[in-house]
């Protein structure tokens, strides 16, 4: 008979697989995911396993379990984004739609028939409603008989009797485009569980294995989008900030993302260096996905025009740091003495970003200071001052707020999202080159 796995999504078996479990399907977990835990086997889910009489004796349970939401983002920043799984959904479609009624055969016709018509009419969010159905009815593909279940939707009944049992019939060629919009039909808060209990105790799995890890690993020789996204900064200051701060703000997404360590690879830091990184990636062929993000000031547009003449591959993203409200009448120190004036795109390295609470000395912002004049681009650019005093500030705060997370609702992170979150965005277009203008 063998022993399975389960994925489920909000209580619904979406998944199984013999002996071992689908590495796709563990990218969407991280080990710290990992529960080990005594439940009675009567607990197990009844759409798989009925109802179960366990004399009351517990069984070790092994799993990874995380939230709905949780797994959303983390697709999103994989390249899994509704858009791009909605142009996939499209393409496939006609695909399948093209087989059908290109296939000859009487008897296939007469099956095919109902079903084209059926997805001649459907979209992307068709199928989502479809999974709420099949979810609330307890409804599974393996004992499903029609005249049994009579009233369903057209498409439900499609899902139910395709032979695409993998995706439920939904159009799509991974996985995970499929997982990101059965997503849609579950509620942020429920949970995504891997039961690999069954294996374990067949030992297929130890106990103690980073089955994750270990799924992971088998897939990155081959597709880069498994592996870790490598972001480079313009130095070691802006890697620290941006690293730690991504573990604290956001952790179920801090493992899928690796940050240059300018201390061990010996690079020097700068726009310019980081432009001269950019262009030994792309001469050495690099696979993995890379950000390479810019300070939002003078020098680093400047920096960033030496890319003109290099052909960036699609896994290569260059960006900068994002404009910011509070730049945008900011004080500037100059020969007419403090004016406030807009200074994104001039002024704005890392520690413009580090919140209110840091940039107030006393009770009053520390003042940008303007330095050279870059004729290239007919701007100055501009520096705050004393930024070792700014940064000290900040980490600070952050090393509070690594001791409780309770006390991160009482600092001011939105110039660290805005970062973080142009890192999550970087692949859902299609631009090799993102700049604030």
């Amino acid at each position: 008979m063998g022993s399975y796995t389960e994925l489920y999504l909000d209580n619904y078996p979406v998944l199984s697989s013999k002996s071992y479990v689908i590495p796709e399907a563990m990218t969407i977990f991280r080990e710290t995911d990992k529960r080990v835990y005594k439940r009675n086997s009567s607990k197990r889910n009844p759409l798989i396993w009925g109802d179960i009489d366990d004399n009351g004796e517990a069984e070790t349970t092994y799993e990874y379990s995380t939230t709905v939401s949780k797994v959303i983002d983390r697709l999103e920043i994989m390249g899994f984004t509704l858009s791009k799984v909605e142009q996939e959904f499209k393409d496939k479609l006609e695909e399948i739609i093209d087989e059908m009624e290109n296939d000859n055969s009487e008897f296939m016709e007469e099956i095919y028939k109902e079903h084209i018509e059926t997805l001649k009419k459907v979209n992307v969010q068709s199928f989502i409603s479809g999974f709420s159905e099949i979810k609330a009815k307890k409804l599974m593909q393996y004992n499903f008989e029609a005249e049994k279940h009579k009233g369903l939707s057209p498409i439900v009944s499609y899902m139910l009797s395709s032979d695409n049992e993998l995706f439920l019939g939904f159009p799509c060629n991974n996985l995970r485009s499929f997982l990101r919009v059965f997503l849609e039909s579950c509620p942020n808060d429920s949970l995504v569980i891997q039961d690999i209990t069954e294996v374990v105790n067949a030992g297929y799995y130890n106990p103690e294995d980073a089955v994750c890890e270990l799924e992971i690993n088998s897939l990155i020789e081959d597709f880069d989008v498994n592996s870790k996204i490598i972001v480079l900064t313009e130095g070691s200051s802006d890697k620290d900030i941006l690293e730690r701060s991504l573990k604290l703000l956001y952790p179920h997404l801090h493992g899928y993302y690796s940050f240059m360590d300018f201390g061990i690879s010996n690079a020097s830091g700068g726009a310019s260096a980081l432009v001269t990184q950019i262009k030994s990636f792309v001469g050495v062929g690099i696979a993995n996905r890379v950000i390479a993000i810019f300070d939002n000031d003078t020098t680093a547009y400047s920096a960033v025009r030496g890319l003109s003449k290099t052909t960036l591959r699609r896994n290569i993203i260059v960006s900068h740091y994002p404009k910011i409200e509070i730049a945008k009448n900011y004080p500037t120190q100059g020969p007419s003495g403090i004016v406030n004036l807009d200074v994104n795109g001039l002024a704005c390295s890392i520690e413009m970003y580090l919140g209110r609470d840091v940039l107030i000395d006393g009770d009053v912002f520390v003042p940008v200071q303007w330095k050279g004049y870059d004729s290239s681009q007919n701007k100055y650019q501009g520096e705050l001052i004393n930024k070792a005093a700014i940064q000290k500030r900040f980490f600070t705060k952050l090393s509070e707020c690594e001791k409780s997370s309770k006390r991160i609702e009482d600092y001011d992170w939105s110039g660290i999202r805005s970062i973080l979150d142009v890192l999550f965005s970087a692949f859902h277009g299609q631009s090799r080159t993102k700049q604030s203008s």
